[in-house]
């Protein structure tokens, strides 16, 4: 098919759903809502804000542009029962029957926004035309008029003790609104004078002194138990604020109610039970059936049928909450945590009782958990495609959650893979084939020599233990890879959706034991012996990740970063100094006669997520990573190469066969040439729900890597500021995704937009696109950012 056909095909499928009526279902007296705008005088809140607050919607448009589902649900005929039309209903969407009900109730949900705002006087109107055959528009218009600020804020909270907490800075716990999470030194109050009367801000300041106070012993404390009073009689549109503070209330069996000041709480008891069955529990201690207590530290453990499954020492070093301790709801969060990185129990919940001894409130706090299964076998199988080459692979995993009884999760894998390389232009191969293997432990804690135990208590760090092999068959080559590492692994402590990683140790033996010698001398002289020849990396690293994602909250705007850093062989070069080691006749180190490699390198990723409506998504990802050799080795090493392509990077070349920068590639060009170090990722990416599980895409990719410094056999591969701008490469395409909310499975197509590695008018492969040179497909598992 030609490009002619393409553009006459894609002009007559518009055509036909451009005559497709869109009101074929709906009645006499009906009007489609067809289209809804909001006109307001107050730029402050966006249009498509606030559309969410709408309780009626036209139906939803494909990337926001066509009601393909509209369409699809008016090609089924009347009889509902063929199927046929039974699944095209279900595919498509009902027409949206306009409700002037709903278009009421939008106006008022609307006006409460604004008046919650600070716009007590803010007007809202709706009109509706159906001067359209039997189609309506609506149109909410907005006056917000002058909103109320607020002149003079005090607080008057006559229990001092609570008052001076209530001056505090804000605690920086991440559960906490982002406004004050990272407030400076000497904030107080998040009221402003001359600010909006804004009733969610108010709502925020309560909850700020709320977490303050429980964080310093007043367990019964909550936001209810502050109140505001606002006088507007001064001046119209100022409002005088004051804070006063409510006596605490409780409650009696016979319905009277008695007040009295708040109160501190102080840790009675604190029990931790072991084998607590939710289901078929019933009340008080004897419903814990326990068969052996353990006392230590001040607690009691409550083992059940199951023994001792998990060491009292480890419980222990898991409770953040003492006797005699004053309650502190920060000490809770943090027995939360350390309790959910214990992975043989689960269910944890922390439940308190409150006792009143000699005028001192008091708490016994029960923390309950349940065994989980302690081992499990897993197997996957999967289809690959790496540059139109199929295959497959195939693993078989083991874990043990709980291997010396401290929680410590042991993780076992054995994986094979296949794949057909008869493909790959000149190379006349046949298949590739890998086997490997690779064990870890997973500890709870921070594990280190010569370190306190209450150290280790603060870093709150698991710590893991990793060794890898893994054995690569290609007609070219042999090669196996030896890794091992030692990591800690923890999460913030404001923030419990950063996760950072320090690779202590990370090691890698990288061992050729066949090599074909025409391949071998094909290579240039510089790839054969930094990139085909063994070698030891040695080294460390750091990485930093940030996701906001949460599947609970779909429909807020996302982002999330990722850093990393990592240095390879200057242990090992401080050695060679020190111990005199003679250098090669490439005037490089070795150690135990192997060559090892000395490099930096540093990568960032940024991602964000924008919801436009329920069902549209815009998404956009930027990532970079440099990487320098030096000292010991003039180039990289192989596995620490970046290479460009494929379906998490630009999906218009298949995986390795982008860059690097605009070095021409011809038939005989060595994949193990297409590599770099330097490396640019722009993707943007629209994201729109059709029916069911399925989603659509529509993305632009940019990008391509470079070498760090100019290399013979890479010509025009060195990134050079006068001319990388000219060796971005671009690319366009669609996808198709399935979504099953814990994983999604994503085919993706790619056509070339700009190619850099072609020359003159050619590089514009978009005036001239075709299946044959300029396309790709892939499929792959989750997004691709």
């Amino acid at each position: 098919m030609n490009r002619t056909h393409l553009i006459l095909f894609f002009v007559c499928f518009v055509m036909l759903l451009a005559s497709c009526s869109s009101t074929k279902y709906v009645g006499d007296g009906e009007y489609l809502l067809d289209k809804v705008e909001i006109i307001s005088d107050n730029k402050s809140h966006k249009s498509s804000d606030l559309k969410s607050y709408l309780r009626q919607q036209p139906n939803f448009k494909v990337f926001g542009l066509m009601k393909w589902q509209l369409f699809v649900y008016d090609w089924s005929g009347r009889n509902e029962k063929r199927w046929i039309n039974k699944q095209l209903r279900r595919i498509g969407e009902a027409p949206v029957i306009m409700d002037t009900t709903l278009v009421d109730q939008s106006a008022a949900e609307l006006e409460r926004f604004y008046v919650n705002k600070g716009y007590i006087n803010a007007e809202v109107t709706a009109s509706i035309d159906t001067s359209k055959r039997k189609k309506a528009v609506v149109t909410y218009h907005i006056k917000a008029n002058e909103p109320y600020r607020i002149r003079n804020y005090t607080m008057n909270l006559e229990d001092t003790k609570i008052d001076s907490i209530a001056r505090l800075k804000a605690p920086r716990r991440s559960k906490l609104t982002s406004a004050f999470r990272s407030a400076p030194e000497g904030y107080t109050s998040l009221i402003k004078e001359n600010a909006l009367f804004d009733r969610d801000e108010l709502d925020k300041e309560r909850q700020r002194i709320t977490s303050l106070l429980r964080r310093r012993g007043y367990y019964a404390f909550n936001r209810d138990n502050l109140a505001y009073v606002a006088d507007s009689a001064f001046n119209q549109n100022i409002v005088d604020l004051e804070m006063l503070l409510k006596p605490y209330r409780q409650v009696n069996l016979d319905g009277s109610v008695v007040e009295s000041p708040h109160k501190q709480y102080y840790i009675k008891d604190v029990m931790v039970v072991t084998d607590y069955d939710p289901i078929g529990a019933g009340e008080g201690e004897a419903a814990f059936n326990p068969t052996d207590t353990v006392q230590t530290g001040g607690i009691s453990i409550l083992y059940g049928k199951n023994g001792h499954s998990v060491r009292p020492s480890v419980l222990r070093k898991s409770v953040f909450l003492s006797p005699g301790q004053r309650f502190n709801e920060r000490n809770v969060e943090q027995t939360y945590s350390s309790f959910a990185a214990l992975r043989a129990l689960k269910n944890v919940n922390i439940r308190f009782t409150e006792i009143e001894e000699q005028d001192t409130m008091k708490l016994n706090c029960v923390i309950l958990t349940s065994p989980t299964k302690t081992q499990g076998v897993g197997v996957e199988l999967e289809g690959t495609n790496s540059a139109g080459d199929f295959g497959f692979a195939s693993s078989l995993n083991y874990q043990h959650r709980n291997l010396f009884k401290g929680s410590e999760l042991f993780s076992a894998k054995i994986r094979g893979a296949y794949e057909s390389l008869s493909g790959n232009k000149g190379s006349g191969l046949a298949s590739y084939w890998e086997l490997g293997g690779e064990a870890s432990v997973l500890f709870p804690r921070f594990v280190f020599p010569f370190l306190s135990e209450n150290f280790r208590r603060k870093l709150r760090a698991s710590t893991e233990l990793k060794v890898s092999y893994n054995r690569q068959t290609r007609p070219e080559y042999e090669r196996a890879i030896l890794s091992g590492g030692w990591s800690y692994i923890w999460q913030d402590r404001t923030n419990s959706q950063a996760r950072h990683v320090f690779k202590l140790l990370d090691i890698d033996y990288v061992y050729l034991p066949k090599i074909d010698a025409d391949f071998k001398n094909s290579l240039p002289a510089s790839t054969a012996l930094y990139n085909y020849s063994d070698q030891f990396i040695v080294g460390a690293g750091y990485s930093y990740s940030f996701n906001n994602f949460n599947p609970q909250n779909r429909q807020r705007n996302t982002h999330s970063l990722r850093a990393s850093f990592e240095m390879a062989g200057n242990l090992l070069n401080g050695l060679s100094r020190v111990t005199g080691a003679k250098k090669d006749a490439e005037g490089r180190y070795k150690l135990f006669g192997i060559n090892y490699a000395q490099f930096i390198k540093g990568d960032i990723d940024f991602g964000k997520g924008i919801v436009l409506d329920s069902r549209n998504k815009l998404a956009f990802h930027v990532g970079v990573g440099v990487a320098f050799p030096y000292g010991n080795a003039k180039m990289l090493p192989f596995e620490r190469r970046y290479f460009s392509g494929g379906a998490n990077s630009v999906r218009g070349w298949s995986v390795r066969e982008l860059g690097p920068g605009s070095m021409e590639i011809t038939d005989t060009t060595s994949f193990a040439l297409q590599a770099g170090d330097i490396r640019l990722d722009l993707n943007l990416e629209y994201r729109t729900k059709l029916f069911w599980k399925f989603e659509m895409a529509a993305y632009v990719d940019a990008g391509n890597i470079w070498t760090i410094r100019p290399y013979e056999d890479q010509k025009d591969g060195n990134f050079d500021f006068s001319r990388f701008y000219k060796e971005i490469a671009v690319s366009y395409g669609l996808g198709l995704r399935l979504d099953f909310d814990f994983f999604l499975l994503r085919f993706d197509t790619g056509m070339k937009a700009y190619n850099p590695q072609e020359r003159g008018s050619m590089r514009w492969a978009i005036t001239r696109p075709n299946f044959k040179d300029n396309f790709a497909w892939h499929f792959a598992v989750g997004y691709p950012f």
